[in-house]
């Protein structure tokens, strides 16, 4: 007889352990899209530094903001403007800057409603003519009969210079885009990004 209760209850543990284990696997398989895939504007408290809130908040701004400078709301013609780089002066080494150009390039190609558009550097320019051109600048118009310059010449340069202020507990960081006109050198428009993090160990 004892032995049927020992059997009962080993029998009793195997199914309330059979079950938990179904409980938890079901508990893992819970999470929605939202758990593996955040959002690009929340933040995360085990990371540091800027985040991709930090990028989203950033270009935005900068987006909206380059559109109302005179150089652009003024102008009669398409204004062109070949995308710089972001120069990297802060205590943390990046392992990509050209993600905050851009995004802020894709943003004003989606709503600056045609009044600017963007060329690639000249370097870049003169590789892609080399392969798809046979290295020619120059291609042959049928109508006019004459060659014709197949290339663009860019206004403005946009740039962008990351700086930041590290203490104990915080990090300071100041992030600066400038559109400079090439000819001049004259900055033309000029805004700013700052905010501050804490510092998670």
């Amino acid at each position: 007889m004892s032995m049927h209760k020992g059997i009962r209850r080993i029998l009793r543990f195997m199914a309330l352990f059979t079950t938990w284990v179904a409980l938890a696997a079901l508990a893992g398989c819970s999470h929605g899209y939202s758990y593996y895939r955040p959002g690009v504007s929340k933040f995360d408290h085990h990371d540091t530094g800027l985040q991709s809130r930090d990028l989203v908040d950033m270009t935005n701004k900068m987006a909206a903001d380059i559109v109302k400078c005179a150089a652009i709301a003024q102008s009669r013609t398409k204004v062109i403007v070949v995308m710089g780089h972001i120069h990297n002066k802060t205590s943390t080494p990046w392992q990509n800057d050209e993600i905050y150009v851009a995004r802020i390039r894709a943003l004003l190609n989606q709503d600056a409603n045609g009044i600017v558009a963007f060329v690639m550097p000249l370097a870049k320019v003169g590789k892609l003519q080399s392969k798809y051109l046979g290295g020619r600048s120059e291609q042959f118009n049928s109508r006019t009969g004459s060659s014709q310059r197949t290339t663009i010449t860019p206004q403005y340069v946009l740039n962008g210079t990351f700086y930041d202020l590290p203490n104990a507990a915080t990090t300071y960081y100041l992030c600066s885009f400038k559109l400079v006109d090439i000819e001049t050198g004259e900055i033309v428009w000029e805004n700013k990004y700052e905010t501050r993090t804490l510092n998670l160990y």
